[in-house]
């Protein structure tokens, strides 16, 4: 629950991304967004921070990658579509399981994962390179055969092209 009610917002973070992509070091490196926290949380509707992130990075012609568990992505479709254009850009979905039970149990509060390949067809069929990451697999709850054939396959159906999967794993 913290994950959704204890949130730092940096306001400034647009200007931060402008001021480094501006900076004579910037060699234009590939910038993966996604892969510590997820960039389309519900505060990102109202501070619309990634949006202008993206904004700035379509200006420099800036390759990055997108990975989320929200189909909020699809509001910045047109812009995402801009710098695909101009550069190399993906978007992946975290998308463990398509089991309900699994998920609700799993990722209380998240976006329902047959939303997001409803997201990854639409930018898909928009010409996004698109994928997801199946993890974590869950030892006795997600990894069974069916289970991950069932979601990779709807990630094909969706027009997913990267697949990457994981089992759980503690310390």
């Amino acid at each position: 629950e913290d994950f959704d009610r204890k949130i730092v917002v940096k306001i400034n973070a647009v200007e931060r991304v402008r001021a480094e992509l501006a900076a004579p070091r910037w060699r234009g490196e590939p910038i993966a967004m996604g892969t510590n926290t997820d960039p389309y949380q519900r505060a990102e509707a109202k501070y619309r921070l990634t949006r202008g992130v993206v904004q700035a990075l379509t200006e420099h012609a800036n390759p990055f990658s997108i990975l989320t568990k929200s189909p909020l992505v699809t509001r910045d479709l047109d812009l995402i579509g801009q710098a695909a254009e101009r550069a190399p850009v993906a978007v992946n979905f975290s998308i463990g399981t398509l089991d309900e039970t699994v998920w609700r149990a799993a990722e209380p509060g998240t976006p329902n994962p047959r939303r997001r390949l409803d997201a990854m067809r639409r930018l898909a069929e928009a010409g996004i390179r698109t994928g997801a990451l199946v993890m974590p697999i869950l030892p006795g709850l997600s990894d069974r055969p069916e289970q991950l054939r069932e979601v990779v396959a709807a990630v094909a159906d969706a027009g997913g092209e990267l697949l990457g999967i994981g089992a759980l794993h503690l310390r």
